[in-house]
Protein backbone atom coordinates (compact mmCIF):
# COMPACT_ATOMS: atom_id res chain seq x y z
CA UNK A 1 0.00 0.00 0.00
CA UNK A 2 1.21 3.42 -1.01
CA UNK A 3 2.26 5.43 2.01
CA UNK A 4 0.21 8.32 3.18
CA UNK A 5 0.12 12.06 2.53
CA UNK A 6 0.47 14.66 4.98
CA UNK A 7 -3.33 15.12 5.27
CA UNK A 8 -4.17 11.32 4.84
CA UNK A 9 -2.08 11.52 8.01
CA UNK A 10 -4.06 14.28 9.86
CA UNK A 11 -7.45 12.34 8.70
CA UNK A 12 -6.10 8.61 10.45
CA UNK A 13 -5.35 10.41 13.73
CA UNK A 14 -8.45 12.29 14.08
CA UNK A 15 -10.37 8.95 12.94
CA UNK A 16 -8.50 6.92 15.29
CA UNK A 17 -9.23 9.34 17.88
CA UNK A 18 -12.88 9.40 17.18
CA UNK A 19 -14.59 7.75 14.64
CA UNK A 20 -16.87 7.57 12.62
CA UNK A 21 -16.85 11.60 11.57
CA UNK A 22 -18.55 14.01 8.84
CA UNK A 23 -16.48 15.47 6.82
CA UNK A 24 -17.15 18.81 8.55
CA UNK A 25 -16.23 17.08 11.62
CA UNK A 26 -13.09 15.84 10.40
CA UNK A 27 -12.43 19.55 8.93
CA UNK A 28 -13.15 21.57 11.99
CA UNK A 29 -10.66 19.19 14.54
CA UNK A 30 -7.91 19.38 11.58
CA UNK A 31 -4.33 20.64 12.22
CA UNK A 32 -4.01 23.19 10.11
CA UNK A 33 -6.74 24.79 7.65
CA UNK A 34 -7.77 22.93 4.09
CA UNK A 35 -10.54 23.76 2.44
CA UNK A 36 -13.93 21.07 1.71
CA UNK A 37 -12.97 20.60 -1.55
CA UNK A 38 -9.45 19.68 -0.95
CA UNK A 39 -10.64 17.18 1.67
CA UNK A 40 -13.45 15.63 0.09
CA UNK A 41 -11.30 15.05 -2.67
CA UNK A 42 -8.43 13.19 0.49
CA UNK A 43 -11.46 11.32 1.75
CA UNK A 44 -12.77 9.97 -1.41
CA UNK A 45 -9.15 9.00 -2.59
CA UNK A 46 -8.29 7.03 0.83
CA UNK A 47 -11.61 5.23 0.37
CA UNK A 48 -10.84 4.24 -3.01
CA UNK A 49 -7.29 3.05 -1.32
CA UNK A 50 -8.59 0.88 1.02
CA UNK A 51 -7.35 2.96 4.10
CA UNK A 52 -11.45 3.97 5.34
CA UNK A 53 -14.63 3.19 4.66
CA UNK A 54 -17.61 5.19 4.71
CA UNK A 55 -21.66 4.91 5.19
CA UNK A 56 -24.11 7.20 4.16
CA UNK A 57 -25.74 8.91 6.74
CA UNK A 58 -28.90 10.71 5.37
CA UNK A 59 -26.87 13.35 2.89
CA UNK A 60 -23.64 12.90 4.41
CA UNK A 61 -21.35 10.18 4.58
CA UNK A 62 -19.83 9.09 7.95
CA UNK A 63 -15.70 8.10 7.54
CA UNK A 64 -13.91 5.72 9.66
CA UNK A 65 -10.75 4.09 9.29
CA UNK A 66 -10.02 0.65 7.53
CA UNK A 67 -6.81 0.80 9.14
CA UNK A 68 -5.39 0.10 12.53
CA UNK A 69 -3.23 2.59 13.97
CA UNK A 70 -1.00 0.25 15.50
CA UNK A 71 -0.37 -1.88 12.71
CA UNK A 72 0.13 1.80 10.66
CA UNK A 73 2.64 2.67 13.19
CA UNK A 74 4.39 -1.06 12.99
CA UNK A 75 4.94 -0.35 9.21
CA UNK A 76 6.27 3.37 9.43
CA UNK A 77 8.30 2.49 11.98
CA UNK A 78 9.91 -0.68 10.32
CA UNK A 79 10.33 1.96 6.94
CA UNK A 80 11.96 4.56 9.09
CA UNK A 81 14.54 1.91 10.32
CA UNK A 82 15.24 0.42 6.75
CA UNK A 83 16.22 4.05 5.94
CA UNK A 84 17.74 5.46 9.09
CA UNK A 85 19.20 2.20 10.14
CA UNK A 86 19.69 -0.16 8.10
CA UNK A 87 16.43 -1.69 9.06
CA UNK A 88 16.91 -2.09 12.89
CA UNK A 89 14.08 -1.08 14.34
CA UNK A 90 16.34 -1.33 17.93
CA UNK A 91 18.83 0.82 16.53
CA UNK A 92 16.19 3.39 15.62
CA UNK A 93 14.66 3.56 18.81
CA UNK A 94 18.07 3.68 20.43
CA UNK A 95 18.94 6.93 18.41
CA UNK A 96 15.65 8.37 18.97
CA UNK A 97 16.20 7.84 22.87
CA UNK A 98 19.82 9.32 22.50
CA UNK A 99 18.51 12.95 20.45
CA UNK A 100 15.07 13.05 21.92
CA UNK A 101 15.06 14.76 25.13
CA UNK A 102 12.66 12.57 27.00
CA UNK A 103 11.06 13.19 30.69
CA UNK A 104 12.49 11.30 33.20
CA UNK A 105 8.67 9.87 33.74
CA UNK A 106 9.16 8.80 29.65
CA UNK A 107 12.72 7.12 30.24
CA UNK A 108 11.61 5.20 33.57
CA UNK A 109 8.80 3.81 31.39
CA UNK A 110 11.37 2.72 28.60
CA UNK A 111 13.43 1.21 31.38
CA UNK A 112 10.08 -1.05 32.29
CA UNK A 113 9.58 -1.86 28.78
CA UNK A 114 12.97 -3.20 28.16
CA UNK A 115 12.44 -5.42 31.02
CA UNK A 116 9.54 -6.84 29.67
CA UNK A 117 7.23 -4.76 32.23
CA UNK A 118 4.12 -3.15 31.69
Amino acid sequence: MEQPNQNELEVLRLLWNKAPQKPGEIQESFGWEIDNGTLRSVLVGMVERGMLSRQREGRAYLYAPKLKRETHLRQMVRRLAEVFTGGSTGQLLMELAEKERLSPEELKQLKKIARGEK
